[in-house]
């Protein structure tokens, strides 16, 4: 099992600060959140990089795919007034923080066992200096994660409507915490997935009350845009 916190920012701490971005993880530090989820991609050359979206069109006003893109032509294209952050600057930014990450790989089409391969190999030269956890709605890509970096913790994404197959795709791909979206939680759906013995982190909940109920009913922490709202709740558990 891991330690898990109680509070995880999202995107690193994307109410407050840009992003996917290194300044949105020293902001999720300084709001006290306990680790930063992220998201990662592959660059046209291979390098898993942080990032949401397949392109640059919302965060950067420009239409291009980050598949398309070399490391060094994304780094040209300033989001937020910075690069594009690698995983391993990434790392490195939590690192220095002491924050655990939660490294979400995102779907890319064919080349998404090359993004599980590259992630796993920047994620093995980390392993051990801070908490890591592999989470994604692919199943595939946790079964490659399995095969790549057996020793890093593996969380299984779940939408707003949970597959039906959630218990015996967790148990077969060894995941040790189950992600659903907090819209689809209720005492009755919690008390279902705490059925299988594993850690919920429930996303994304911006609003103190609605994490203060989510946890009364037994999740173990929460992804959110803003962690400095959670400041109280986390005081008072």
């Amino acid at each position: 099992m891991i330690d898990l916190p109680l509070v995880i920012g999202h995107r690193g701490a994307a109410g407050i600060a840009p992003e996917n971005t290194l300044a949105g993880f020293r902001a999720a530090a300084a709001a006290g959140a306990g680790w930063v989820e992220f998201d990662v991609r592959l660059t046209a050359d291979g390098v898993p990089v942080v990032i949401h979206d397949a392109d640059l069109a919302r965060v950067a006003g420009v239409p291009a795919r980050i598949s398309r893109l070399t490391l060094n032509r994304l780094c040209a294209i300033p989001v937020a007034g910075a690069p594009v952050p690698t995983l391993a600057d990434s790392l490195d930014c939590c690192t220095a923080l002491r924050l655990g990450a939660n490294v979400e790989l995102k779907y890319c089409g064919m080349r998404s066992r090359a993004l599980v391969r590259a992630a796993a190999a920047v994620l093995g030269e980390y392993e051990g200096r801070l908490p890591l956890l592999v989470s994604s709605f692919r199943p595939a890509m946790l079964a490659g994660m399995r095969r790549h970096a057996p020793a890093i913790p593996r969380g299984l994404l779940l939408g707003g409507r949970p597959r039906r197959d959630w218990r015996r795709l967790a148990a077969r791909l060894g995941c040790i915490s189950l992600h659903p979206a907090a819209e689809s939680l209720n005492a009755s759906a919690v008390a279902t997935f705490a059925a299988a013995g594993l850690p919920l982190v429930a996303y994304t909940v911006n609003d103190p009350a609605r994490a203060a109920a989510l946890f009364a009913l037994g999740v173990a922490a929460v992804i959110t845009d803003r962690p400095d709202r959670m400041a109280g709740i986390v005081g008072r558990r």
